[in-house]
């Protein structure tokens, strides 16, 4: 997922490179339009890809020129992408924590969704560091003596990573308005859906 988020934002400063390469070709207010930030809502998507398809109208009237056959590799990198890390709370709290801590703070714009069932699920619902505090699971059946690591918490301390937690099923209105938040959240964001 991280190696993603870092290839598409590659791929995007390429295009923006290559429009600006391009520029006697295109003219200037589709080049401004096209290299001026673009919003994640859906009225500023379709716009940038109304955009780019303009721009490749226009560059169809020069296919030999230099850059044009680069430039139309990635013209479509221009528009912004949603990438989502979606991963169990074995996975998050536990033994890929260190590359969930690495992925939120880099401070790239990349979501991650954790389905939490505090338990883990894959192998039979042994307590785990997501298990809450005297719940009551296998390995644990006094109930489990250490608090939940506290995910949510710990990704606050970085200032800047959106965190939501939800309960899928429970209020599906709550969840949507917390995933949309977080997709147009400008950098890290981290969703704990109780699953």
């Amino acid at each position: 997922g991280y190696g993603m988020r870092l290839a598409v934002d590659r791929l995007a400063g390429r295009a923006r490179r290559l429009v600006q390469a391009c520029s006697e070709l295109v003219p200037d207010d589709l080049e401004a339009a096209l290299l001026a930030p673009c919003g994640t809502d859906d009225a500023s998507i379709v716009a940038q890809r109304e955009r780019v398809a303009s721009l490749r109208e226009h560059l169809a009237y020069h296919p030999t020129a230099p850059h044009v056959a680069d430039l139309l590799a990635v013209a479509d990198y221009l528009v912004p992408r949603s990438l989502w890390l979606v991963g169990g709370d074995g996975w998050a709290y536990d033994i890929g924590f260190g590359g969930l801590d690495h992925v939120l703070a880099s401070g790239r714009n990349i979501n991650v969704l954790v389905l939490d069932t505090q338990v883990y699920s894959n192998t039979g619902g042994q307590a785990s560091k997501a298990t809450p505090l005297a719940a009551v699971a296998k390995f644990a059946a006094a109930g489990k003596q250490v608090p939940k690591k506290d995910l949510g918490l710990i990704a606050t301390a970085y200032g800047n990573v959106y965190v939501a937690q939800v309960a899928f099923g429970a209020k599906d209105a709550h969840t949507v308005k917390a995933l949309e938040e977080a997709e147009a959240w400008p950098g890290p964001s981290l969703v704990i859906a109780y699953s």
